[in-house]
């Protein structure tokens, strides 16, 4: 889905130009919206610093799982900070196995990356974390750190920021973690395409740009809703074309408050598949076709309880995507939820 590479950034003005089509100008403060060119970083997972506990000597490698559930637990503003008062975040996540509650082996040393999204912009990758033995109710497992993570933008009470962490090169099942006052995507202006591609691109945004409960009921009286994404090149307002020489499959993706991904039957655990879309032909004001995918008839019922929040996401498969996260519930933010507490690693 989301693969092994970090890209170079492109200039810190390309969220607001690629909306609008405009030449990309300064601007000042943290940006989130970052997309890939040609040029590719591979980024190991750094070495822990000298404070941090490391596990027993041992040897340095250990099996990969192909696939593991990531879920962020903790995310605490330096001293304790109000969300509209907060420039700098500590993040903390538990990679889990596929079922149950052990941690993977004590010795596995993967990349783990934390991605960020700001409002309805493609999420990018910030931070690679450093991995700590935690000891806890006599158990001890590894955790990995995220820290100084800028969540400044979430200052203003319009943003919200979305956090997710993915495992290189394994399947990961992931939960959402969204620092804002309000939680919820609030109808964004949709992507207008300017022009369409007819090949496979590099990498893909894949924003979701409507959810729509049937009947056009409110959040707390839907069962059902259709929901309709766009791939773009990364980066740009290009589409793909109704003639484009690639086919891709592309998948939606869900988890329910602070648990990890399930499918959209509300399914959780190994055997949870995500919906795939079907896609269509959309024509712009100016003339423009280009494809769309819809998911129809997703269950939302969960979200007629005030205290639920169901996020959605899309991935391709096969492709670099950069997606976007879609907060469908009544409102509030990720409240400080119940911690795991796994088994002890071996």
């Amino acid at each position: 889905m989301l693969g092994g590479w970090l890209y170079v950034a492109a200039s810190p003005a390309t969220a607001e130009a690629k909306r609008t089509g405009a030449a990309a100008r300064p601007v000042k403060g943290p940006v989130l919206a970052v997309y890939p060119d040609e040029t590719a970083l591979f980024l190991p997972t750094p070495r822990p610093s000298s404070s941090t506990p490391v596990a027993p000597p041992g040897p340095t490698s250990a099996p990969t799982p192909a696939a593991i559930r990531a879920k962020i637990e903790v995310v605490w503003p330096h001293e304790g900070a109000a969300v509209e008062d907060a420039n700098l975040a500590n993040i903390t996540a538990y990679l889990i196995s596929e079922d149950g509650n052990d941690p993977p082996t004590c010795l596995w040393e993967p990349a783990v990356r934390l991605w960020a999204a700001l409002n309805a912009e493609p999420a990018q990758p910030v931070a690679v974390g450093e991995k700590r033995m935690f000891s806890t109710g006599g158990r001890t497992f590894p955790v990995w750190d995220f820290n100084d993570i800028d969540v400044s933008l979430a200052r203003d009470p319009a943003n919200k920021i979305s956090f997710f962490v993915t495992v290189d090169g394994v399947d990961t099942r992931h939960n959402v973690w969204v620092h804002a006052s309000d939680a919820r995507t609030i109808l964004p202006q949709p992507d207008v395409p300017m022009g369409v591609i007819d090949r496979r691109p590099l990498a893909v945004d894949a924003p979701i740009e409507l959810v729509w409960p049937h009947d056009g009921l409110p959040v707390q009286e839907a069962t059902v809703a259709n929901i309709t994404a766009y791939l773009l090149s990364a980066g740009s307002q290009q589409a793909l074309s109704p003639n484009a020489r690639w086919s891709p499959t592309v998948r939606l993706h869900r988890s329910l408050n602070a648990d990890v991904e399930e499918d959209s039957t509300g399914g959780s655990g190994a055997n949870s598949e995500p919906a795939i879309g079907s896609s269509r032909t959309i024509t712009t004001e100016s003339g423009i076709a280009f494809l769309a995918w819809d998911f129809n008839d997703i269950d939302v019922s969960a979200a007629q309880d005030p205290l639920n929040k169901i996020y959605f996401w899309l991935s391709v498969d096969d492709e670099l995507t950069f997606p976007n996260i879609w907060a469908h519930g009544a409102n509030s933010p990720t409240l400080f939820p119940q911690t795991d507490v796994l088994n002890s690693c071996r």
